[in-house]
């Protein structure tokens, strides 16, 4: 018989106690053992977990949203790394432009084109979705990148591309004249 120590413990049975001595003891420890949580116990458990949802919840949107516009910066980098090998591959420009008529407008899509000055997204080599609603993307202009890898028609200026997320978080993504990419981080969106 396998014995636990409790309160029962402590009672002083003879060293060849009857079998109806043992249950009796056994009896009365399971009487004096609670079975369950008391109404108060169930009670400030539940404002205990009340407050840790009230502090909880809007730190893992603001989480949520951080997210999203990390993965949307990483996805136009990935864009305008794979723009810039499309033009080393092919020998010639390849452009980056958003998928709407505004060109540098990438918040509802982009897509990578053959060609400097591409018109649509029409015969895109890759197209890449809309970012999301409360992330907005703007562009200094199409991103075109040439033969040897560089911006082309830059004339010594970089091209930026600024993603913001509802006014709180920020990303810059400047494209350097050899056509690498840099993100850059701000607490808040330029007004």
């Amino acid at each position: 018989m396998r014995r636990y120590l409790s309160r029962c413990d402590g009672l002083d049975l003879p060293p060849k106690a009857t079998a109806q001595a043992e249950e009796c003891a056994r009896v009365l420890c399971l009487r004096d053992k609670q079975c369950g949580f008391t109404l108060i116990e169930l009670m400030v458990t539940l404002v205990i977990s009340a407050i840790l949802l009230s502090v909880a919840v809007p730190a893992y949107q603001s989480f949520i949203g951080s997210t999203a516009l990390t993965t949307a910066t990483n996805d136009l980098v990935a864009a305008l790394n794979m723009a810039r090998s499309e033009a080393l591959k092919r020998d010639g420009a390849v452009s980056l432009r958003g998928a709407g008529t505004i060109t540098v407008d990438f918040a509802g899509g982009y897509c990578i084109v053959l060609g400097a000055t591409p018109d649509s997204c029409d015969g895109a080599i890759r197209n890449f979705p809309a970012v999301g609603s409360d992330i907005t993307v703007a562009a200094s202009g199409i991103v075109t990148f040439d033969g040897l890898g560089g911006l082309s028609n830059a004339s010594s200026v970089t091209r930026q591309v600024e993603l913001c997320r509802a006014g709180e978080d920020y990303r810059r993504v400047t494209i350097a004249l050899v056509g690498r990419s840099t993100v850059s981080a701000d607490s808040s969106c330029p007004s």
